[in-house]
């Protein structure tokens, strides 16, 4: 689960670094703190598999949303990959900051979701969020 974690907080780093369109780097990267920090305090809520599983969907979904404009960026601000190594730009310090502090809570939904694991609906919501983390790709 630590593995899942760590490709979670670096593929949206990545990927929140990697925004498109008319959107500038920094609003995408807003846009993606903003769905992990609700995801991670709606798990921190959730009381039920169905409430996982709304979570689950909810943060696929913005996933899904937010990756034509994060590859568009990405493709326009290549070096903006180097974030996922620690060489972010100055400018994007903050978002750092903020990864981090959500590293560990993010850790922390990986429990509530062992709870629930053996559900048939939250395996099927688990395995919808994989798909939308391989759009990515």
């Amino acid at each position: 689960m630590k593995k899942i974690t760590m490709i979670l907080v670096g593929t949206c780093l990545l990927l929140g670094l990697v925004a498109c369109g008319g959107d500038t780097p920094k609003v995408v990267m807003n846009d993606m703190v903003s769905l992990l920090d609700t995801y991670v305090t709606s798990m921190d809520k959730a009381e039920n598999a169905d409430d996982i599983v709304r979570i689950i969907n909810d943060f696929s979904e913005g996933m899904q949303e937010l990756a034509p404009r994060m590859k568009a960026i990405q493709e326009k601000y290549p070096e903006l990959k180097d974030g996922v190594k620690g060489q972010l730009p100055e400018e994007f310090k903050e978002f750092e900051v903020k990864m981090k502090e959500l590293g560990p809570r993010i850790m922390g939904t990986l429990s509530k979701m062992m709870q629930y694991a053996n559900d048939p609906k939250v395996q099927e919501a688990t395995k919808k969020f994989q798909e939308a983390m391989a759009t990515f790709k």
